[in-house]
């Protein structure tokens, strides 16, 4: 039972009992000027963790620093209002506070701690610190960054022999991102241009057409690698995220994953159920395997045939070390397809190597958008099997929609095919993706015109071309091929031996052609003699395409000896195989029956 005097309990007069306790401190708060002590310290607080936000990414201040900020201006607001309690600031100086009554008795003259005036400035500066932040932030549901470029991270290790690790997180990270379909991320190409570059972001972004731009860094010390990102915004510029992320070696693909996951949530991108899963599942990598697998993306880069065959030993290596590493055999597919497609080794010495590769991968591992691509470019020129290789390229782009590697091959094989709107369309994509890529310039601004038979118009853009790489082999090339199929056999000499002279040793089916120009204006001696120049590649231990002789035999109109040569293209599924459909090359052959047969054997659609 409650005593009858007792002020505890339910009734009113316990009521009456809190609520004058309650004003009572109240108003000795007032009086002792905690709360203007609070709003002022919060609004100061305020304003400097604005500026905080916008000037320490640019400064590239460590992360530690911003968070020892946080944690002192949190603990300093209770210092600042204890101190506020306990001590009050009074003509004689810092006295300790007394309470309200004596103060009242005493009458002592107070020193505000902060004037009105100041007050009110503090409050103006902090509500244009918080409409400044608001603006800064980009537009609900993501709308506004569509977009994006990964500009290359920063060795933090001040070792240029870890640069091919940085590179191998940097590729990484644009890969992770372009499995986000509602994003166009730009391709490594064409980011790879601003190393060096001292672009303001804004400049960078305009020539790269995005909404937005990943800035980082790579430290790795031992076992740990640390990479840091920064996004920001360029319409307007505005610093959107940062952050940083330090994984053991092993969880070095689920680190990259991560990074891409933080940047969709920050600008709201949507991911589909199938993206959310793609981007969760990455596995444990043995730190080894990875090392090989990165130093042999390295020297793919190069495109080289030295390069190209050291690639292969580190990716093998990598194999090695780890068979369940579903990139290393990626890489593999990769590499063999390249020596494969520019004719630097025999098809039967490529492509089968690099189906086996990319079919292991995709069997571990069926979300490689690169691995399907190979599968594909595989389906495509070695194994003529039209249907699967269309619809593996459709999955890699499913898989990887901002993949300008893959847009480039499917548009050459829809060229191969006659398809020229979609091949059109598809290089057009490739190129938004990879604007700063001579290869993709070159298919979009002449090689996919020149064989669609659009000769005037692919000469007139790969002039305009050649005039800013010109000492790009390349365009030199589909200079000499528009020449040609226009009949203008004398022109293409000139630009051809120049597009010969910049490959140097690189040559093989340049000599063919050079003999057909040869035949066609009737010089028998000239073209002849470059069958002897084929020979002489033979025996150096070249590899030397069958359809080489067939060009120059064609060019003299001799039909019987190119349709032999032609039959051992077939034979050995040499890489111009798939284009008998399309180039002018097979015209004084299209009549014959053993070319019709030849078609119906190579599977070509009706």
């Amino acid at each position: 039972m409650i005593p009858c005097g007792s002020t505890r309990g339910f009734g009113p007069w316990s009521r009456i009992y809190t609520v004058s306790s309650l004003s009572a401190f109240l108003a000795e708060l007032k009086h002792r000027r905690v709360f203007r002590v609070a709003i002022v310290y919060a609004g100061v607080a305020f304003i400097i963790f604005q500026v905080a936000d916008f000037a320490f990414p640019a400064l590239h201040v460590p992360d530690w620093f911003s968070s020892a900020v946080v944690v002192l201006l949190l603990l300093g607001f209770f210092i600042a209002v204890g101190l506020a309690w306990a001590f009050d600031l009074t003509a004689e100086g810092l006295v300790r506070a007394k309470p309200k009554r004596e103060a009242a008795a005493a009458k002592a003259p107070h020193h505000p701690l902060v004037g009105n005036k100041v007050l009110a400035a503090i409050a103006v500066l902090a509500i244009v610190f918080g409409i400044w932040s608001w603006l800064r932030e980009p537009s609900p549901g993501g709308a506004a960054i569509s977009s994006i470029a990964v500009l290359p991270l920063e060795n933090l290790m001040n070792d240029p022999d870890q640069d091919y690790f940085v590179d191998g997180m940097h590729e990484a990270l644009i890969s992770e991102l372009g499995k986000i379909s509602a994003l166009r991320v730009i391709s490594r190409t064409s980011v790879m241009q601003y190393k060096a570059a001292l672009k303001p972001l804004p400049e960078i972004a305009r020539e790269l057409g995005v909404d937005a731009v990943v800035e980082g860094s790579v430290l790795r010390v031992g076992d740990r690698v640390k990479i840091t990102a920064q996004l920001m915004g360029t319409r307007p510029e505005r610093h959107l995220w940062t952050d940083d992320y330090t994984r053991d070696l092993r969880d070095v693909l689920e680190l990259h994953s991560e990074v891409a996951r933080a940047i969709a949530k920050e600008i709201k991108v949507t991911l589909t159920p199938e993206e959310e899963v793609r981007l969760a599942s990455a596995r444990q990598v043995d730190p080894k395997a990875h090392e090989a697998y990165l130093l042999g993306r390295h020297y793919t880069s190069t495109g080289l045939e030295p390069d190209l065959k050291r690639a292969i030993e580190y990716f093998e290596r990598a194999i090695e070390i780890d068979s369940t590493y579903a990139l290393g055999y990626t890489g593999l597919a990769g590499a063999y397809g390249w020596l494969g497609g520019a004719g630097i080794l025999s098809p039967e010495d490529t492509w089968p190597k690099a189906r086996a590769a990319a079919e292991k991968a995709l069997g571990i591992d069926e979300g490689l958008a690169e691995a399907h691509t190979s599968l594909a470019s595989v389906k495509y020129i070695y194994d003529w099997d039209w249907t699967g290789a269309e619809r593996e390229f459709k999955r890699a782009l499913e898989i990887n929609s901002s993949s300008a590697d893959a847009r480039t091959w499917y548009a050459d094989f829809l060229m191969a095919m006659g398809r020229n709107d979609e091949a059109i369309a598809q290089i057009e994509r490739a190129r938004e993706l990879d604007p700063q890529s001579i290869i993709v310039q070159m298919y979009a601004g002449g090689f996919i015109l020149s064989f669609a038979r659009e000769y005037a118009e692919a000469i007139q853009k790969v002039g305009n071309i050649i005039e800013s790489n010109p000492d790009h082999p390349w365009g030199h090339w589909i200079l000499a091929y528009s020449y040609a199929g226009q009949g203008r056999y004398e022109e293409a000499i000139a630009p051809l031996r120049r597009s010969m002279e910049l490959l140097g040793d690189d040559v093989n089916d340049e000599i063919g052609i050079l003999g057909y120009l040869y035949g066609r204006l009737g010089k028998k001696d000239e073209a002849l003699s470059q069958l002897d120049k084929l020979g002489e590649l033979i025996a150096k231990g070249r590899y030397v395409s069958p359809l080489s002789r067939c060009w120059i035999y064609i060019g003299l109109g001799d039909k019987d000896q190119a349709f032999a040569w032609l039959e051992k293209g077939y034979e050995r599924r040499v890489g111009w195989m798939p284009f008998l459909n399309t180039s002018f090359f097979f015209d004084p052959l299209r009549d014959d029956p053993r070319f019709q047969d030849l078609l119906r054997r190579m599977n070509f659609p009706e």
